[in-house]
């Protein structure tokens, strides 16, 4: 499991509308859960959430709902957003430390 790896969204309750999930947490670190978040198709972008583009959807990475979920929920990834690297870090820096 690396970091940016993308995953179906182990929750059938929030699968209709967040299909993914992106692993935002080291890959150098190794637990039983790791640090995510939704990539989602009924929000718009902030400045602390990305718009992207996976397997041919608009979807909007909801940096705001991250959360942590168990890696025994994830199956196998499907793509990686280390592309997006840049863009996903700033966002962080944004929600985190406002700048």
């Amino acid at each position: 499991m690396r970091q940016f790896d993308i995953y179906d969204n182990p929750s059938a309750a929030s699968a209709t509308f967040a299909p993914y999930v992106l692993v935002l947490q080291s890959h150098y670190i190794e637990l039983k859960s790791v640090v995510a978040a939704p990539l989602v198709t009924d929000k718009l972008p902030t400045d602390v959430e990305i718009s992207l583009t996976f397997e041919g959807k608009a979807l909007v990475l909801a940096l705001t709902e991250l959360g942590s979920i168990p890696v025994a929920r994830l199956r196998r990834p499907l793509g990686n957003l280390l592309s997006k690297d840049y863009e996903i870090h700033r966002a962080l820096d944004r929600l985190f430390k406002g700048f």
